[in-house]
């Protein structure tokens, strides 16, 4: 049997503003309960990837915090384990902190025991059985594979992602920068599946190219100049992309509803995550929610509609929160009005103000900020 590794590739992460400032993208909250980082790893777990290595460009701290042992998102604990890699050369020269460098930093891939590895991002968040494409992989019999989704608002979503053309076998062709000129696009996932020979191909071809170019860099030039085959796989499962500040909060806001979040959380594929040991949520006699996730540990006084509320957040009473996001640990004072707000970790929002962002440009509140 084939043995299959994975890595999470955290070097290629979106910069969100204001709230990934301080922390990686893989370890923003998300739904008040999950990491950005759990639905890939929940992935390779339930596709019985048991080895999974992290390419951390920044931010190490953090998603060592969020993942801990790793022991939550490994089916097999005996074989199986989840390290956090770093490229600790490149932390001092960022131009060359690259998933490629992380990886000739921390492997002899002639050493490396594994047949496949699977390379996948963390913020296209997804249900996706890699076990079926690591199939069609191996029957294309091509070096490189890489998973791509027909979409049909590449006009709205997925911008500056790569936009693939195949010729009849499937064969990608070309790859070019979405910039949204049609709606109608075959996206990339920026999830490839490699053989080991390819993947030390990527690896030992980056210094003859260019010390700067990534892994979906190197791919797209092997795909331009013809090195190698690179196969198109099409995932036809719900896609939720996090790209930008304003798609992270209206996809975190549209998944409130039953429909759309059936469609990312199926039955039979669980997204672990790490538990906290905080008590149920507590509702005052005068608390009014509708439509909203209330995490662990939360205490709601107040009215809370269309949100998003995290662990350890308190509304005090007689504040409504409307169409937003509040992070872990931050307190909505007596008669506070939040409406489209995101309130970073541990904000305090006294007494007396309202607060509202615009339909197309949410407030965001800096962690610790207290008004």
């Amino acid at each position: 049997m084939n043995k299959v590794i994975g890595f999470c590739n955290l070097h290629t992460e979106p910069h969100l503003g204001e709230i990934t400032k301080n922390r990686p993208l893989a370890a923003l909250s998300f739904l008040g309960r999950y990491g950005i980082i759990d639905f890939t790893l929940s992935n390779f777990s339930n596709s019985h990837i048991d080895n999974v290595y992290v390419l951390v460009r920044k931010g190490i701290v953090s998603i060592r915090r969020h993942i801990g042992s790793g022991s939550n998102f490994v089916n097999n604990t005996v074989l199986g384990s989840i390290q956090l890699l770093i490229n600790e050369k490149g932390l001092s020269n960022k131009p060359f902190n690259t998933d490629i460098n992380n990886i000739k930093e921390n492997f002899d891939l002639d050493e490396f025991d594994f047949d496949y590895a699977v390379i996948a991002p963390s913020y296209f968040l997804s249900s996706m059985d890699f076990r079926p494409l690591i199939a069609k992989h191996i029957e294309s019999g091509s070096a490189i594979s890489v998973v791509y989704k027909h979409v049909n608002d590449a006009d709205k979503e997925y911008i500056q992602c790569d936009k693939l053309k195949f010729d009849p076998r499937g064969r990608v062709i070309k790859s070019s920068k979405n910039i949204g000129r049609t709606n109608e696009a075959d996206v990339s996932l920026e999830t490839f599946i490699v053989s080991k020979k390819a993947l030390k191909k990527i690896v030992d071809s980056v210094s003859k190219v260019s010390e700067l170019y990534n892994i979906r860099d190197m791919v797209n030039f092997f795909i331009e100049e013809e090195v190698v085959d690179v196969q198109g796989i099409e995932f036809d499962g719900f896609v939720v992309p996090i790209l930008t500040l304003e798609g992270y909060i209206n996809h975190s806001l549209d998944l409130l509803n039953y429909h759309v979040r059936n469609q990312l959380f199926q039955e039979n594929w669980p997204v672990y995550t790490t538990t906290h040991n905080t008590p149920p949520a507590l509702y005052g006699k005068d608390s009014d929610v509708k439509n909203s996730f209330i995490a662990n540990g939360a205490i709601i006084k107040g009215k809370v509609t269309n949100s998003i509320i995290s662990r350890e957040v308190v509304i005090e009473k007689g504040a409504e929160v409307k169409n937003s996001i509040i992070f872990t640990r931050s307190v909505i004072g007596k008669d506070v009005k939040l409406e489209r707000v995101l309130c970073d970790k541990n904000v305090s929002i006294s007494v007396n103000k309202k607060l509202n962002g615009e339909p197309n440009e949410t407030l965001v509140i800096s962690q610790g900020a207290r008004i």
